[in-house]
C-alpha cells in the first residue's frame, strides 16, 4: 500500500491483525496500529498492510 493513502483513524488489515491506525512514521515506513479486539499495539511496515479493505481477520465483522 502507498504510505500516502494511510491515515490516522482508518482501519487496516495486516497479517498480524486488524486495527485502527494511531501513528504513521514516514521516515521508517512504519505504521502503528491498535488492535480492534483487545487494544494491543501492532507495529508493521507499510508493505505488510493488506490493500483490500474487505480482507480482515476471521474475528472481525463484515458489513
Amino acid at each position: 500500500m502507498d504510505l500516502n493513502k494511510v491515515r490516522i483513524g482508518m482501519i487496516c488489515g495486516t497479517h498480524k491483525g486488524s486495527g485502527t491506525v494511531t501513528w504513521v512514521d514516514g521516515a521508517t515506513q512504519t505504521v502503528y496500529i491498535t488492535d480492534l479486539i483487545d487494544n494491543h499495539k501492532i507495529e508493521v511496515g507499510i508493505e505488510e498492510i493488506i490493500e483490500d479493505p474487505q480482507i480482515h481477520n476471521h474475528d472481525d465483522f463484515y458489513y
